[in-house]
């Protein structure tokens, strides 16, 4: 046989076996020392001296059919691949595993040649008879990649599948898992590597209490249960403390919160638990934190961005108004009693004498007045008004600012105000001491008479009778000074004498008040009444009853005697006997 006889010789793919990169349509001529190395050409030519006519005929060199080799093997069968039941995906050609070409790395036992990638088409729903149902398909191999594939497979004899114990080359991996009893439990043989490691939901999601652990124990940071798990040793005593990833954390209240898991549920996500969970308060602000309770305790106290000792932020890191002088925010706000409040009573903590003696008046709540000056103590309150719209409204000129009597101030609403004398001395001055009360009489916010206090209902006698039955008691009397007449003026101021018949127009009888009396009724005429100054007339017609009979003080006609003449004087005369 000649060094330099050209052959043609089959491709090195897997064609039988779904290989993605089939033989090329033509092959390119090898030199017979290109080949003459190949597994293949070893055993058959150099060993075994089978002529090369046997396999390529005497045609030249063509790629030999894939089923020569059963002429010369007939009893060779290959159970590790065997054909799907739709006869789809053909089994691998002898060829495809003895190689006979150039690539001198193709060997009966180079199996990763072909399954360093999946193959055959992989089993998924479809329509019936579509080539892609039920199709063979081998996973890529992973684990045991390095392995001598023969350790455990046997291409051409029953049983194909023959593994070796995984103790073999693991002796050292002791699995005491929750007593299961084999590595498959939890391996596959040829998985990716490190598939276990998220593989453990697929049990942990069907189990119970402590056990049941779902998808979200595994997350960005947590991507595998060997994160914190080590492979074979799962129990919690051995499970990777959390500060060997998080160091030097900062912890809120470290006392009370001396391990993660304390607040951190590991197998769910590592999402904190709700502080209420062992916290009675149950707090609502901030009120608009995203995620409930939790966060709007997080609000507040954020459990790993605070320096050692302190277990809140600062109010003012969100409330930046002026604060109350110098309370704290704390002083008056309960920042767990709902929506944070301030508590009138706390007032009473630096306002003490100020909230005692407001009490008795009604003014006891501080935040009626004080309602948006707590954080702005400069702030005036809301005016008096406010709540004593009625006594703003009546007040008069004068009376508008409250302060000006009330001067002991808002918070000695029951003390009395200033004496009306200090702005209205005149008026204080000229009264006399039965009008010493000024608010007897006066409305003391619009300074109007009381309507309900006329001098009826202190003089009832005088406005009863006389000149009270018919003009106002002020038109003769005034209850002080500096309007109205000082003294009752004259009568004749209204009754003027020279319009008076009879015998007013007498000299003697000028004096209005010898007869009449002003809050008595009309004098009468009667014989007694004349009597009182006319002691001489006691015997003139002693058996008449009325003077005014024969003396009128009205009109005179008709009337015995001459009004005006001396009959009406005093008289010395003795009586007429009857």
């Amino acid at each position: 046989m000649r060094t330099w006889i050209v052959l043609a010789v089959i491709a090195t793919g897997c064609a039988g076996s779904g290989d993605p990169h089939p033989p090329p349509a033509h092959h390119v001529p090898l030199a017979w020392h290109d080949v003459r190395d190949s597994a293949g050409h070893q055993a058959h030519v150099a060993k075994r001296g089978v002529p090369c006519r046997d396999c390529h005929g005497d045609s030249g060199f063509p790629v030999p059919p894939a089923d020569l080799c059963q002429r010369c093997h007939p009893a060779v069968r290959t159970p590790l691949h065997p054909t799907d039941s739709l006869g789809q995906v053909p089994s691998p050609a002898c060829q495809d595993c003895h190689g006979f070409g150039q690539n001198l790395a193709i060997k009966p036992t180079n199996c990763m040649r072909c399954h360093a990638t999946a193959q055959g088409v992989p089993a998924s729903p479809g329509v019936p008879g579509s080539p892609n149902v039920r199709g063979v398909h081998v996973a890529a191999v992973g684990a045991h990649a390095n392995q001598p594939c023969g350790d455990c497979h046997r291409a051409h004899a029953q049983p194909a599948l023959d593994p070796k114990p995984c103790t073999t080359c693991h002796a050292d991996q002791q699995n005491h898992h929750a007593g299961l009893r084999s590595c498959l439990d939890c391996h596959q043989m040829h998985e990716a590597d490190a598939a276990a490691d998220t593989g453990c939901v697929s049990c942990h999601a069907n189990q119970h209490g402590k056990a049941k652990v779902d998808a979200r124990a595994i997350t960005a940071s947590h991507k595998a249960c060997t994160s914190c798990h080590a492979p074979h040793q799962f129990d919690a005593a051995q499970a990777r403390a959390c500060t060997s990833c998080h160091p030097k954390k900062p912890v809120l209240a470290p006392a009370r919160h001396a391990s993660c898991t304390d607040c951190h549920a590991q197998h769910d996500g590592a999402a904190p638990r709700p502080c209420i969970s062992c916290h009675a308060q149950r707090p609502s602000h901030p009120a608009a934190a995203a995620g409930g309770a939790a966060a709007a305790c997080a609000g507040c106290h954020p459990p790993h961005a605070l320096a050692s000792g302190r277990i809140a932020v600062d109010c003012t890191t969100c409330h930046d108004k002026p604060h109350h002088a110098t309370a704290r925010c704390l002083d008056c706000h309960a920042p767990h009693a709902g929506k944070p409040k301030p508590e009138p009573a706390l007032c009473t903590k630096c306002h003490a004498t100020e909230t005692k003696s407001a009490a008795p008046g009604g003014h006891a709540a501080c935040t009626q007045c004080h309602r948006t000056a707590a954080h702005e103590p400069a702030r005036p309150p809301p005016t008096c008004a406010t709540c004593h719209t009625k006594q703003a409204q009546a007040a008069r000129t004068g009376h508008a600012t409250c302060t000006g009597c009330h001067t002991a101030g808002p918070h000695r609403p029951q003390a009395p105000p200033v004496a009306c004398a200090s702005c209205h001395a005149a008026e204080a001055s000229s009264t006399h001491a039965g009008h010493a009360q000024c608010a007897t009489c006066h409305e003391p916010h619009s300074g109007a008479r009381r309507p309900e206090k006329p001098c009826a209902s202190c003089h009832a006698d005088k406005a009863s009778a006389g000149h009270g039955k018919h003009v106002d008691c002020v038109s003769c009397h005034r209850p002080h000074g500096p309007r109205g007449p000082a003294t009752p003026p004259p009568c004749a101021t209204c009754h003027p004498t020279q319009t008076r018949p009879g015998l007013h127009r007498v000299a003697s009888h000028g004096t209005c008040n010898s007869c009449h009396g002003a809050h008595e009724a009309a004098p009468a005429d009667d014989r007694a009444t004349c009597l009182r100054c006319h002691q001489a007339q006691v015997n003139h017609e002693p058996t008449a009853t009325r003077c005014g009979g024969c003396h009128p003080f009205g009109d005179a006609r008709g009337a015995r005697g001459t009004p005006g003449l001396d009959d009406a004087r005093p008289s010395t005369a003795p009586a007429p006997q009857r």
